[in-house]
């Protein structure tokens, strides 16, 4: 039988592929968006359809659960009222007598001096004891997050990120952070799980650019890019003052204590080894 599964945040860096791989999977998918222009975008990612809505306005989400099965929720990055927003849909969900909700935290939820980390622990702790079904994954920093700065990569030799060259990150493959959401959704036996999905090697600045001068033959450096030049590009980029604030305190959470994890959960829910670094880099290399 197939599922119906709505994904909020579908139209987001995170929520597209995780369409896609539900879709992929098999699962008729309705993709929660805030405008009616996106509904050719997601159905060329193999959504069924589309339901207009807003995370902050209850009314649109209960009409937009009708008629599914599941949800998976991805709530808007680093946003203050991630607790209130999820708990609209928890509330939906339960009133809706669905059999699964996926939520979309973060690895580390306890890092409680970086407040999306501080409030995806407080809105795991409401999904818990909400009487909803649940199922709970963890996300490790994307290696995607290369995409960002790859063109000066390519032409300059300068991987900079806003934390030193040294502190390690065990970065993962969105491909398969969406592949694994898929699956916990879709199959039996993953119902009350809160599973961390973390990459496959712990890799510094210097490792990544290492490893992406050896796929695009020619030296790259590492370099860590100030904050203040962070903050600059950020709010140059549109970005709020408190988005920037917070992404301030992230990285220099990151800075001084890196960010690893273990990947055999992943690679259990995937039924293979998690992509590496290389292998990423590979394909992103031929996307010009």
């Amino acid at each position: 039988m197939t599922m119906s599964v709505l994904v909020t945040g579908s139209h987001g860096r995170t929520g597209k592929p995780v369409v896609k791989a539900l879709a992929e999977q098999g699962a008729s998918v309705t993709a929660f968006v805030r405008d009616s222009n996106q509904d050719a975008e997601m159905k060329a990612l193999g959504a069924a359809k589309t339901a207009v809505g807003d995370m902050d306005a209850p009314e649109t989400i209960k009409s937009a659960i009708d008629g599914c099965d599941a949800i998976v929720h991805i709530g808007p990055p680093m946003h203050p009222d991630e607790k209130t927003m999820t708990g609209h849909f928890v509330s939906a969900a339960k009133e809706a007598g669905l059999s699964k909700f996926i939520y979309y935290s973060v690895m580390h939820p306890l890092r409680r001096e970086v407040r999306h980390h501080r409030l995806k622990l407080d809105t795991e702790e409401m999904l818990i004891e909400s009487g909803v079904p649940y199922t709970i994954v963890q996300p490790m920093r994307y290696m995607q997050h290369l995409e960002t700065i790859w063109k000066r990569v390519a032409s300059e030799g300068i991987h900079a990120m806003p934390f030193n060259t040294h502190v390690k990150f065990n970065v993962v493959d969105l491909l398969d952070l969406a592949e694994a959401t898929a699956k916990v959704t879709l199959e039996d036996g993953w119902l009350y799980g809160t599973f961390e999905l973390a990459g496959p090697e712990p890799l510094s600045q210097s490792d990544m650019a290492d490893i992406i001068g050896n796929v695009i033959g020619k030296p790259v450096k590492a370099e860590q890019t100030p904050i203040a030049a962070m903050q600059e590009k950020a709010k140059a980029g549109g970005a709020s003052e408190d988005r920037v604030n917070q992404m301030s305190i992230m990285n220099e959470h990151y800075d001084a204590f890196g960010f690893l994890g273990n990947p055999r959960i992943l690679e259990l829910i995937l039924g293979r080894k998690a992509n590496t670094f290389e292998e990423y880099v590979r394909r992103l290399s031929t996307q010009g």
